[in-house]
């Protein structure tokens, strides 16, 4: 008899462990967790199954403790990594992750920085035997397709005309190389009209530092979710781009920092369209869950304007 119940209270902390384990993993839903890693750039998307792509790493290491934290303890595994562009406050912490983590790709444009970061940068992904990637703006990836909603990504920026020209001669601007992303959650990324309706599913956009003279250019769309290019400085956002993209919410990856970001001028404008803002250096993590439909937002630390 007392084995009996030893046994029934072992499956039932087990079955409630995991079903622990389920809810806060969150699964079912997309999952984009601008993560704190201070003056710098490092957002998580964890797709409904489960797959995991970083979009940079900000600098030092808290992007890997940001990993630690949503990821499964035993999941060891990154699908893919995106390196916008090679400046450290983006490049840095990536080191730390592909010596924590087996990565399968690597999104990179190639564009090189002559600096002795970029150099183990690619000693490591060398090292790593991923995949590597060469994005260019008209690439769609499917991440995943499940019960009929489709979660992709569109390459927007950079052309394959300027990869050519950077491969001969590195851009003086490197933000200017930035990856510039589209996340959609909808409809069948076959059905081209609907991915450009936000009444059919959920987008958001991951502009790197890219200034706003291109942003202007390449951006597709109303999104509920624009992530501030450059740490908020005024040389990445302005009128032009929220009137097209129109977002709810507005993500700022900002630390202490002595270059003024975010700038008062883009927390103006975001406030004049009833933007809700989120930024990390108030926040700290800053989480975005979504089916596709019901959009949820959530913080460590509940400050934002």
């Amino acid at each position: 008899m007392n084995h009996k119940l030893l046994l029934t209270s072992a499956l039932f902390f087990v079955c409630f462990g995991l079903l622990l384990i389920f809810q806060s993993q969150n699964l079912g839903q997309l999952r984009i967790i601008a993560c704190d890693v201070g003056q710098g750039d490092g957002i998580l998307l964890i797709s409904s199954s489960g797959k995991q792509i970083l979009v940079d790493g900000g600098p030092g290491t808290k992007i890997a403790d940001c990993l630690s934290q949503k990821m499964p303890f035993w999941d060891r595994t990154v699908e893919m990594v995106v390196l916008t562009h090679p400046e450290r406050d983006h490049l840095e912490g990536l080191l730390e992750v592909l010596a924590r983590y087996k990565v399968k790709m690597i999104m990179t444009t190639g564009v090189v920085n002559d600096t002795e970061l970029f150099r183990a940068w690619q000693k490591a992904i060398g090292d790593e035997g991923a995949k590597i990637y060469t994005p260019k703006a008209g690439d769609r990836l499917v991440i995943d397709s499940i019960s009929g909603r489709t979660l992709s990504m569109d390459v927007l920026w950079p052309t394959s005309e300027k990869l050519a020209i950077w491969k001969i001669v590195p851009p003086t601007e490197l933000n200017e190389s930035s990856i510039v992303l589209k996340v959609n959650l909808g409809p069948s990324v076959f059905d081209p009209e609907a991915q450009t309706r936000r009444a059919d599913g959920f987008c958001a956009y991951l502009v790197g530092d890219i200034p706003r003279e291109t942003l202007e250019k390449v951006l597709t769309g109303k999104c509920q979710v624009l992530k501030i290019s450059h740490h908020g400085s005024k040389t990445g956002t302005n009128q032009a781009i929220l009137d097209s993209v129109d977002p709810k919410i507005a993500i700022i990856q900002v630390g202490k920092n002595s270059f003024g970001q975010p700038s008062k001028e883009v927390i103006d404008l975001l406030e004049s369209k009833g933007v809700n803002i989120y930024r990390n250096d108030l926040n700290s993590i800053i989480e975005i869950s979504t089916n596709g439909k019901n959009l949820n937002v959530k913080s460590e630390r509940k400050i934002n304007r």
